[in-house]
């Protein structure tokens, strides 16, 4: 899909106003409905404004290094929502690695797309699977001018025992920490389901401008 036209770069740019601009609120709402569709989680949703002196390489596109920087503060937005079951003492505890804490074990990248100033990114978390003692992730960014994913992030995250130096199976732990893996648990049967629905009704189309 073609960039989405604007009538001047200072409109074009409108993402960095505050409120986010009202000529990108279509194009925001519109991302967001699709990642809803595909099983992504709203409230740990996040949107970064590409910046013209920070973000691009010397050849005007977003740098290598930005995408993973983006998926790295949206799954930390995915760990502070752990908060709602873990309560604010032991939440603290994994934030500051005290006792059991969260550690990424692996992980890859695949961008799709070339992104340039201006333009921004929506970026969201799909947990697909969960084990008692780690989960993995997709996550996706998606460019608002473009309306279409140009990168994708899948990894596995690790729940650690920092004080003994090893992995932590939340059901062992039993408690709070069993509430987490839960809710972990439904999060991935429900993004899943909504996948495979998402996935039936919209085979996969190939697109002149992917990498």
């Amino acid at each position: 899909m073609a960039p989405t036209k604007f009538k001047s770069q200072l409109e074009a740019s409108s993402y960095h106003s505050p409120g986010g601009g009202e000529l990108y609120k279509p194009l925001r709402e519109e991302i967001v409905r699709l990642a809803v569709a595909q099983g992504y989680d709203v409230p740990t949703m996040m949107e970064h404004g590409v910046s013209w002196a920070d973000d691009q390489d010397p050849w005007g596109h977003i740098m290598n290094a930005g995408f993973p920087h983006y998926a790295t503060a949206c799954n930390f937005r995915l760990f502070e929502s752990f908060e709602e079951y873990l309560g604010k003492e032991k939440f603290e505890d994994l934030m500051k690695v005290k006792g059991v804490g969260v550690i990424v074990k692996s992980t890859t990248l695949d961008i799709k797309r070339p992104v340039s100033y201006p333009d921004s990114i929506i970026v969201a978390n799909r947990i697909d699977q969960v084990k008692p003692d780690r989960y993995h992730v997709t996550t996706t960014m998606w460019s608002l001018r473009q309306q279409a994913p140009v990168a994708e992030s899948n990894g596995w995250v690790v729940f650690f025992d920092y004080s003994k130096g090893k992995p932590a199976s939340l059901t062992q732990l039993g408690g709070v920490y069993n509430d987490l893996y839960e809710a972990l648990v439904v999060k991935a049967e429900e993004a899943n389901t909504k996948r495979k629905e998402w996935e039936e009704a919209n085979p996969k189309k190939s697109r002149g401008a992917k990498l």
